[in-house]
Parts: structure tokens; sequence; C-alpha cells
């Protein structure tokens, strides 16, 4: 019997059931072979048929089973008998959804880092980026025409007759002069050559190194600016429409003056003093002031960010650990130290950079315990001392599992809930969320398991079943899920 096959790209690859199983894109054609004449076979929750070659043809996008969803996908004949895997990655399709999820996630993890205790919420929404800019446009075209400026002394060129203090007339300047009086004195006093005399008015420019007074514009006022524009700029490339703000504000700093003004010398209060009285940089100081915000704050990552839509599924991960950190911090309060730093490392670059290591543990009080894929093995030794009790049936017994996110109440009635993200298509989330249910509940602390509920979290509205011991709960980036109902 033939092993079938997916066409990626032009190369066909045989299905296979490990991690290097072919992937197709969500907005392809998917193509497969090897398949028995009129045999149908089951993609996921889709039955197709093959064609009298034994192909199968469908577009993804067009198929409501297969729409929307990233993953493995599992493929099996008609006899029953499983073919192997091939897995749907995102494309371009999903551009806005990553987005948007990207733009949530660093909003999320900025609130929980910089301002634990939630008070950003009463501030109302951060302005867009095209709404800070607007505000702004006009007095920075204004200050770069006309910049604040002090008078201070530096080193410069000056000719001999351009001198006009004495402190500009320094050795440089005489030795200039003296050598060019003796290459003119090698010549007549009147050269016939008109080359000669063009030669001569050349010389006469040459110029010494000399100390002069000149207008200085990298001062505070001006670096005060300087910093909006790269706090704006930094806040314009997380935000879905935000790409064209961060290239103006970026095409500015480029240019007099502020090309100059690398730091902020003195401290922004410094620099605000100093602008009191010139509307032109309180307005911007205004915008900068916005953009000290705590969720505006210029911060990083994770490092899958930097892999567009294709890590769309590990974001979403790290979203849903977050939703449950805030959740945690409404229901009992703010953490123990050292909290939701630990969420977060400070970079040389002076911004902050969103790290969740697996295992990565946040407690509060009454011996609550959130972690992000913790290690919870059959030996009960590793994360917790928590004991994974295998499955009896061997088909889909583990020994160890790693789920998203568990929340851990220790004490005399201990208790657990455990999130799983599932960034998957409509159709998919009952299928998963049975599926994590059997993975998932058979967990016990000293003997006892302390498992209540499987939630298997998705980003579709309307899809909130809660079964015995396990559901699903809708978790859509850009909106707030409600689950302090849902904690142990």
């Amino acid at each position: 019997m033939a092993t079938p096959e997916v066409l990626v790209g032009h190369t066909w690859l045989p299905l296979s059931r490990d991690s290097g199983c072919p992937r197709v894109p969500e907005s392809s054609t998917l193509k497969m072979r090897g398949f028995g004449s009129g045999e149908t076979a089951v993609l996921g929750l889709l039955e197709v048929r093959a064609d009298s070659s034994g192909r199968i043809e469908t577009r993804l996008s067009s198929r409501s089973e297969l729409r929307g969803h990233l993953g493995v996908v599992e493929v099996a004949r008609e006899s029953g008998e499983t073919a192997g895997e091939f897995e749907i990655v995102a494309d371009k399709m999903s551009e806005d959804a990553f987005q948007t999820l990207r733009s949530a996630l660093e909003g999320m993890w900025a609130g929980l880092i910089f301002d634990p205790d939630g008070s950003i919420r009463l501030r109302g929404r951060m302005p867009s980026p095209a709404e800070l800019w607007r505000a702004i446009e006009k007095p920075v075209r204004d200050i770069a025409v006309e910049p604040r400026s002090v008078l201070t002394r530096g080193e410069g060129v000056r000719r001999l007759e351009a001198v006009r203090r004495p402190s500009e007339l320094t050795a440089s300047v005489i030795r200039a002069s003296a050598s060019l009086a003796r290459r003119v004195g090698g010549h007549d006093d009147v050269p016939s050559d008109p080359a000669a005399s063009e030669s001569q008015a050349v010389l006469a420019q040459r110029p010494g190194r000399s100390s002069i007074m000149f207008r200085e514009v990298a001062i505070p006022e001006n670096a005060l600016v300087a910093e909006a524009l790269r706090r704006l700029a930094s806040y314009a490339r997380r935000q879905p429409d935000g790409l064209e703000i961060a290239t103006r504000a970026n095409r500015v700093l480029r240019n007099h003056p502020f090309t100059s003004c690398r730091t902020l010398h003195g401290g922004v209060e410094a620099a605000r003093v100093r602008t009191l009285h010139d509307p032109r940089y309180r307005q911007v100081d205004q915008v900068l002031r916005v953009l000290d915000r705590p969720e505006a704050h210029a911060t990083e990552g994770p490092g899958e960010a930097r892999l567009g839509v294709k890590g769309i599924s590990r974001l979403y991960e790290y979203w849903v650990f977050l939703q449950v950190l805030d959740a945690c911090r409404q229901r009992y309060g703010l953490p123990i130290e050292p909290g939701f730093e630990i969420l977060g490392r400070r970079t040389v670059a002076g911004t902050t950079r969103l790290e969740i290591p697996r295992g990565a543990t946040v407690r509060f009080k009454g011996g609550v315990h959130v972690a992000f894929e913790p290690l919870i093995t059959s030996s009960g030794r590793d994360w917790q001392g928590l004991e994974n009790v295998p499955h009896p049936d061997q088909k889909i017994a583990q020994t160890v599992i790693t789920p998203d996110v568990v929340v851990l109440r220790l004490g005399p009635t201990p208790a657990a809930v455990v999130f799983d993200a599932k960034y998957v298509g409509r159709h998919w989330v009952e299928f998963e969320a049975a599926r994590i249910h059997s993975r998932y509940s058979r967990i016990r602390w000293q003997g006892k398991p302390v498992v209540r509920h499987v939630l298997a979290a998705h980003p579709h509205s309307g899809i909130d079943y809660m079964w015995a011991g396990y559901g699903s709960v809708p978790m859509i980036p850009g909106n707030s899920a409600d689950l302090t109902e849902l904690l142990p």
C-alpha cells in the first residue's frame, strides 16, 4: 500500500507522526496522493474522497472544518489506519490576527510588570499612534526650523582675516597664515598667469584650528523632543496600525537638530523646567507624559514575535498565561515577591524584554501558585510535587506532561485548574477540550486528586461549554475574559 504524501511547495513529502511532519500554509490548496481510487480519508474532522488516481485536492480556507485551524492534523485511511500527520501553519491570512494578538500581549504584560496594582485600567484607553502624532507634528516641525540653542565655545576653524576675538587667534591659525605667506612669497607680486592668481586666491582661504563661539542644539529641551519621538516610534511599532507613524517619527529623528540628541542629560524634569515658557516644547512634553504610562513602556519580545504570523500559536499561549495571572491578581491580590518581575528582563538598550521560561511560577497569598508549562511527571518529583497518573488507555497514556498553565492552591483542601491554549478553528474546540481532559485531568498531590477543571482556551466567541471536569473558555485577543470564577 502506497504511503500518502502531501505537496509542500514543489516537493511531495510523506506524512509522519514526529515533530518534522510536513507543514502546509493555511491559505494554500491541500494536495495529497497515495490513496486508493475513490478511497475516503479523514483529515482531522473532515471526510474527503480521493479521485480515480488516488489524489485529494481541497482548499483549506474553503472548508469550515479546517478554516482557521493551526496545528497538527491527523490523517486516517478508510480502513481506520492512521496514515500520519501534517501541520497547518499560519501565513499572511493571519496577519491582522497576529497584529491584534501581539498588541494585546504586550499591553497586558506591560500592565502587569509596570503597574501590577492595575491602576492603568482607570485611566482609559491609550491614544492611537496617529492621534499622538497629530498632537506633535506641527510643534516638532516648528522646532526643527528654529530650535532652542545656547551660545557655547568649542573647537572650529578660522582664517586669519576672519579672526574677530583674541581667543580665536591661535597658533594653528598663525601657522596656516605663515605657511601661506611663504608659498605666496615664491611668486611675483603680480602673477602673469591667471591660473596662478586663482591658486593664490584659493591659498588665501586656508584656515587653522581655533576656539570659536557657536550655537549648540544638543541641549535638554531638544533631547526631550527626541525622547518623545523615540518613545512614539517604539509604541507605534507595537500597534496594528502604527507602522506609518513609526516611520515618520524615525525620519524626523535622523534630521537636525534631533540627530545630535542621543540621551536626555540632566533628566526629564530638568528639561521640562527649561521649556515652561515655550508652547512648542510643552505640547511635545504632554505627549511624552502619555507615553510614560506603563502600557506604552518600551518593551521587546518575546522572541517568537520576530517570527511574525508563524509564531502566532506560541504568542497565544503566552497571552493566555498573562490573562490567567491578571485574573489571579484580581482574586488573590498582588503576588508575593518577586511577583510579576520574573516575566521580564532589562536589556542593555534600556528596554524590558518579555521572557516567560518554561516552569516560570508566580506565587500569591493563600498558597496559590500559577505556572507556565510546569513539568509534571509520574514520579511526583518535579513542579510542586504534583504527580501525573498515566491514563489507563495505553494509546494516550503519558508519564510526563507540560500543560500550558496550571493554577494550584495548596493547603488542607488542595485544588488545581488547568488552562491549555488552543489556537484552532471553531470546529476543533470541543475536540481539543475533550482531548486535553484525558491528558491533564489525572494529577494528584500527596496522593489526592486535585484537578477541578481542564479548560481549553480558544479565540472564538460563543463557545463556552462546561462539562463535568472540563470545558472551553473564550479568550479573544483585544477582549478581556472573566476567569475569576474558574479559579480554585
